[in-house]
């Protein structure tokens, strides 16, 4: 009913109709009890763990570890170990530390890390012994001044929470060595963070600083300070003071020059300022004669100053994602230099000097404007990784062979299109990355490498595999992806240690039997290819996880044969074919566990796929489904389903949304009886409807002649305008002619027939509002 000026309006005739649907919908709802679906497996007791279990005493020291238990509160027997030492409960479900914890009062190691807590408990602040205290991943908003009470606290860890500030009663703490606060909201810390003269390790990562307090500059026996991903544009003067900082973490902060105070630190073995402004390097970095390894990474530097080579106990130098454009000949001064990294910047030549650095393990000049190494490059015999991706090389160093203890090399995204003779040289080489280049034919001297592990040559124009590649018998990795491959040869079978293959977009066509050979091959991508039927062969590799056959470049095919239940597979990609259905058979693949097959145009899934309990992960967006099978929640460890884009009425689409199979089973088991329910109640809600609005337009010549349509008795006719005699009882006469009607018709006096009746005989006003109530009626349904 509606309201108007205070007064209370009868209803409509849509209300009325709308009000009534809806009733029959919570009908339904009772009937099924679809609105009262509780998970119960999400209920954790906290009496399921078994405490006991989870002690270890080791002399005096006595420790319980109830980390990832699952639990939502701490079991009652925990507080019954008053001489406990040490409590984890880290990675759990607790929202709360209760009370009780004031009974361990021996506690000096307690970590809550990984929970729900907002409030930290004041009992906690109570445990006066307490050394560590973790409570970092949590959602706790305050730290309170209780905190005062941890005299003994020398490690405090409080990451990953929403803390805005910190109480100045932080300071008490006087014998706190390490202090973490990294992921807060901090935008400033208390003046008595001075106060803690035995702070050594202080990380501020990740909050809202926009400067550093001058007061943490006096805690002067501070030995590392981290402050990477904050706003800080500069440092204080007193940064001075500290003297014993060996490791200063600056990244991603706003700095567009190095502080020059950085500079005065003589100490610092270790400085960070990648993903700043930096433009450039102050000859004062000549002055950190201690520094071992520093981080420039990803800022806007253009030149490599001079006085750097001067730091001759340099290890690590980070210098990538800049814009340099030449490396000093001056480098050959670093003699204990280890890692380079000069990846991403605008470098055409790499001096002659740089192969002088002879200690040098680890050197990375990607994606620069290279084409040529000097051939000293022999001299770099310590070299275990050499980085040259996404350059203009058109061949290799010649002396590349000489780097006999070289492991990785990664030299994709060039022109190369052969590898000279010297290469089989790489005799400890264990992973090659020559993809994305121009070979049109599979280079044979890598076939010599016999300790090679991982080869990726994909995205080339190779047609064939030469038959000396099954002398790769350590290969674990081959991705010969995007290349022009006609066959799958039998050599390739003959790599028995292969546990990653990846033939995607090629032109293959068949696999042969004697792929059941690769014993080890648990991951196999066949995806874009030419094949005209599916190749069941794959079936019998006896170890296969995991199968790609997404055809969305390739053949789209109609059906999976159903040998696929004999396969091993666990996890099975179809997508972007052109399936109608799934095979009956998978229900026999005793190992699956995910079946992803989007794309496709399956209308109907069969039965047996209820019958896989194992099943966790089934994709099937973007098909045309519009039933699910009956027995669906079957299917009880399906984590992961997604049925996006189908035409779904059994169940609806807002019922599948959320991958629980309980309402989705109950939904479907019921379907029939629920939708015949729903359709009976609803027609003969509409049809009494009908005839409210029929008894209001019919005058009593219509209701005889209406009547006589019908084939009433003359008995009938007649009872009917004795008892309901005189016009002011028409519209009963009229109502209860309709009530006997549909009485005397049964099943016949349905919605469809009073309307042919009335189109019949010539009653169109009426026929046309009988009409008009049908297709809102369905309207609303729908």
């Amino acid at each position: 009913m509606t309201e108007m000026n205070g007064e209370t309006e009868p209803y409509t005739e849509m209300e009325v109709m709308i009000e009534t649907d809806n009733n029959i919908l919570e009908i339904v709802q009772k009937n099924t009890g679809f609105t009262a679906i509780v998970d119960e497996g999400e209920t954790n007791d906290r009496n399921q763990v078994n405490v006991k279990e989870h002690l270890h005493v080791q002399g005096k020291y006595v420790t319980l570890d109830l980390s990832c238990k699952g639990i939502q509160k701490v079991p009652l027997e925990t507080f019954e170990y008053e001489n406990l030492t040490t409590l984890y409960l880290q990675d759990n479900n607790l929202c709360e530390i209760p009370d009780d914890l004031i009974s361990l009062k021996n506690l000096e190691t307690l970590v809550l890390a990984k929970n729900k807590i907002k409030v930290l408990s004041r009992t906690v602040y109570l445990l006066d012994k307490l050394i560590q205290l973790d409570i970092s991943d949590n959602d706790i908003e305050e730290i309170l001044p209780d905190v005062s009470g941890l005299e003994s606290l020398r490690e405090f860890r409080v990451n990953g929470n929403r803390l805005e500030e910190i109480p100045s009663q932080i300071g008490y703490l006087r014998k706190l060595r390490i202090l973490t606060l990294n992921d807060n909201r901090l935008k400033d810390l208390p003046k008595s963070i001075s106060n803690l003269e035995n702070l050594k390790i202080l990380s501020l990562d990740g909050n809202s600083l926009e400067f550093l307090s001058p007061e943490i500059c006096r805690i002067d026996g501070l030995k590392q300070l981290t402050l990477s991903g904050n706003q800080i544009t500069n440092l204080p003067r007193d940064t001075e003071n500290f003297l014993a900082l060996e490791k200063l973490i600056l990244d991603d902060n706003d700095f567009e020059f190095i502080p020059i105070q950085v500079l005065w630190l003589e100490n610092l073995a270790e400085l960070a300022l990648s993903g700043n402004r930096l433009k450039e390097i102050q000859p004062e970095i000549g002055q950190l004669k201690n520094l071992t390894i520093l981080g420039l990474n990803s800022n806007d530097l253009e030149e490599i100053p001079e006085e750097l080579f001067q730091l001759q106990r340099l290890e690590v130098i980070g210098l990538e994602n800049n814009k340099i454009t030449v490396i000093p000949d001056t480098i050959a001064k670093l003699y204990d230099l280890r890692e380079l990294y000069l990846g991403d910047n605008c470098i055409k030549e790499v001096p002659e000097n740089l192969c002088w650095c002879s200690q040098l393990e680890v050197l990375s000049l990607l994606k620069n404007d290279l084409s040529s190494f000097p051939i000293e490059i022999e001299n770099l015999r310590k070299l275990h990784t050499l980085v040259l991706s996404n350059n203009h090389f058109k061949t290799l160093p010649d002396a590349i062979g000489s780097l006999v203890h070289l492991e990785i090399l990664s030299a994709d995204g060039n022109e190369l299109e052969t590898l000279a003779d010297d290469f089989k040289g790489l005799i400890r080489l264990r992973q090659l990355n020559l993809n994305n280049n121009k070979f049109s034919i599979f280079p044979k001297v890598v076939c010599g490498l016999k300790l090679l592990e991982v080869l990726d040559i994909s995205n080339n124009s190779i047609e064939f595999l030469p038959p000396v590649i099954s002398q790769l018998d350590r290969l674990v990795v081959l991705k010969i992806n995007q290349n022009n491959i006609k066959s799958f040869d039998t050599d390739l079978c003959a790599l028995k240690e292969l546990q990653v293959l990846d033939m995607s977009t090629n032109r293959l066509q068949e696999v042969p039997e004697t792929v059941a050979e690769m014993e080890n091959l648990n991951d196999l991508d066949l995806s874009n290819n030419q094949f005209l039927e599916f190749p069941k062969t794959v079936f019998s590799i006896p170890n296969l996880e995991r199968l790609k056959f997404d055809q969305e470049n390739g053949n789209q095919l109609p059906l999976i044969p159903d040998e696929i239940e004999f396969s091993s597979i666990s996890y099975l990609i179809l997508s972007k074919n052109s399936l109608r259905t799934l095979p009956n058979t998978i229900s026999g693949m005793r190992n699956i566990k995910s079946i992803i097959a989007d794309n496709n145009d399956i209308h109907t899934l069969p039965k047996s796929i209820c019958d896989i309990p194992q099943l966790q992960v089934l994709h099937l967006n973007d098909n045309c489904l519009t039933s699910l099978p009956e027995n669906f929640d079957n299917l009880s460890k399906l984590k992961d389903l997604r049925i996006h884009n189908n035409p779904l009425k059994t169940p609806p689409m807002d019922v599948c949304v959320s991958g629980v199979m309980q309402p989705i089973g109950r939904f479907i088991r019921r379907a029939l009886e629920r939708e015949d329910y729903f359709i009976n109640k609803f027609e003969e809600l509409l049809l009494m409807k009908m005839i409210n609005v029929i008894k209001t337009n019919l005058n009593k010549n219509e209701l005889r002649y209406l009547m006589k349509k019908f084939r009433f008795p003359e008995e009938k006719m007649a009872e009917l305008e004795q008892t309901y005699y005189g016009k002011d009882k028409l519209q009963e006469r009229v109502y209860h002619a309709m009530l006997f009607w549909k009485e005397f018709k049964g099943p016949l006096a349905n919605i469809e027939e009073l309307i042919r009746v009335f189109h019949v005989i010539g009653y169109d006003d009426l026929c046309l509002k009988l009409r008009a109530m049908k297709i809102y009626a369905q309207r609303l349904r729908l």
